[in-house]
């Protein structure tokens, strides 16, 4: 009898799926719907536990450019079957990517400080923008006060269109 593929409960990141060899359903020519859309903005709405932090990992993956090369998370998809328009997409981009899950939380306070983590962590994945000079002095020092926990709360309400 076949080896099964163990089932990912509880696994929301894409590399990890593929590396780890769980079981899923190929949901990859959801980046060609996006890419064919040209939308400006995608909204994923879908219950709970029905994979979207999974499919935004993927997207993830895909679209983001990074000193590690991630194609060979999409050898033998669907997307990679797609046609060499698509894959001339992937590895591209700079990615914001952020889950508001764990902002469910007791008190508007609460909620705030885990916003305020989620948002640094991703400057924090994007700190290489500081060795650049697209940044003005006042962004630059907005940009490290998120980076090292000293931004004043009033920072961070436009802090996702300054990353």
């Amino acid at each position: 009898m076949g080896q099964f593929k163990p089932i990912p409960i509880g696994v929301e990141d894409f590399k990890r799926l593929i590396d780890d060899g769980y079981y899923f359903i190929d949901k990859t020519l959801m980046i060609q719907d996006i890419l064919d859309q040209k939308g400006a903005v995608k909204l994923f709405t879908r219950p709970r536990r029905f994979g979207k932090t999974l499919n935004m990992s993927m997207i993830q993956r895909f679209f983001e450019k990074t000193e590690e090369d991630n194609s060979y998370l999409f050898e033998g998809l669907n997307i990679t079957k797609a046609g060499d328009k698509y894959k001339a997409y992937q590895g591209q981009y700079p990615v914001i990517s952020l889950s508001l899950k764990s902002m469910k939380q007791p008190s508007y306070e609460f909620a705030f400080e885990e916003f305020k983590k989620n948002i640094r962590k991703e400057f924090w994945r994007h700190r290489d923008v500081l060795a650049s000079d697209v940044l003005s002095p006042v962004e630059r020092n907005q940009f490290e006060s998120v980076c090292d926990d000293t931004a004043e709360d009033s920072v961070y309400i436009t802090s996702i269109k300054l990353l």
